[in-house]
């Protein structure tokens, strides 16, 4: 049985453990705080304190990411830090075979998910089933038969930027973005702009400057009328996100992640149902919010470590950057 060191990295958090990978982990998930301008030797440190922490061989590196990444290479092309920076290039499986001699399998942290979900999480006798996390922005994947789809140039599953909202929104370029106005960073910016165009941010609302997504969920958990009605509207076009990603590859279940998704499930999961069946033509999935919880990450790395070594017999990227064949492999940007 393999055991693997594994990651999920965050703009935010840094989450480790050492696992099987059958996903049972071996030890207490580490959590510390992301240092992006130094990740590879945060990664390379993490990589031997939980050597450390275990009496078992570890026989790879998986590493699930925000950012664009290309596995081929073993590297992070572009990763987003929360002040909305973004650094170039981070080579992590040449530092982690310096160091511990290790392959690595990275992967996008959306596209792992999906593939956690299937191995790990909510699936039962589904073929078909697509992720969505809810997050600073909102991305997703989608695995049939145990594959993740990727596309033809590694870009399958930017569900964020189905254009749902209006089209004075727009995120990455794409008018009327879902994530535009639905996401961790879209739904303050959404809420203020219905405040002001409402002429009521001065007497209803809070500061435009000092409005998060936490808050508006808080004001609506509290009856305040003007969070209600944003969050309606909001739920309405989740839905309408929801249904294109249904209508386009018909899963027979919907996860659902990410931190807006599971610090507030009632409101995004009762949204979503009560406006479905308005925008959808395909046979209703059953929509749930992702059992996995904070790790999953973690359990989509070990998925995608599984996902490699059963399609190869070894695991996926070496130290050096080369890497065998491996249909999962994940080149795609996620914010």
């Amino acid at each position: 049985m393999d055991h693997v060191a594994a990651f999920g990295i965050g703009s935010t958090n840094f989450r480790a453990a050492v696992a099987r990978s059958d996903g049972e982990l071996l030890t207490e998930v580490a959590v510390e705080p992301t240092r992006p301008s130094d990740l590879a030797d945060q990664l390379v440190a993490a990589v031997e304190d939980l050597r450390s922490a275990t009496d078992r061989d570890v026989d790879g590196v998986a590493v699930s990411t925000t950012g664009l990444v290309d596995d081929a290479a073993g590297a992070i092309r572009e990763f987003d830090t929360p002040a909305g920076e973004t650094i170039d290039r981070i080579d992590v499986a040449s530092a982690v075979d310096r160091a511990h001699g290790l392959p690595v399998r990275l992967i996008n942290d959306c596209n792992a998910t999906a593939l956690g979900e299937w191995h790990f999480g909510a699936r039962r006798d589904e073929d078909c089933l697509a992720h969505v996390t809810f997050g600073t922005g909102i991305g997703g994947g989608v695995v049939e038969d145990g594959r993740l789809l990727r596309g033809e140039s590694g870009q399958a599953g930017e569900f964020g930027l189905l254009p749902v909202a209006p089209h004075e929104y727009e995120s990455t370029g794409v008018a009327g973005a879902w994530e535009a106005v639905c996401s961790g960073r879209g739904i303050p910016e959404f809420a203020a702009n219905r405040l002001a165009a409402d002429g009521r941010a001065e007497t209803e609302g809070p500061d435009a400057a000092d409005l998060t997504a936490e808050g508006v969920f808080a004001a609506a958990d509290a009856g305040e009328p003007w969070a209600e009605a944003c969050l309606d509207e909001v739920a309405r076009y989740n839905a309408a996100g929801i249904a294109a990603v249904c209508n386009a590859v018909n899963p027979g279940l919907i996860t659902l992640g990410g931190a807006v998704a599971l610090h507030n499930p009632d409101w995004i999961v009762s949204g979503i149902e009560a406006h479905l069946d308005r925008y959808l033509f395909v046979d209703r999935p059953t929509v749930r919010i992702t059992p996995l919880g904070d790790e999953s990450g973690l359990y989509g790395a070990v998925a995608a470590f599984r996902a490699g070594r059963d399609a190869t017999g070894s695991t996926a990227t070496t130290g050096a950057g080369e890497r065998a064949d491996v249909p999962d492999a994940d080149t795609r940007e996620r914010r």
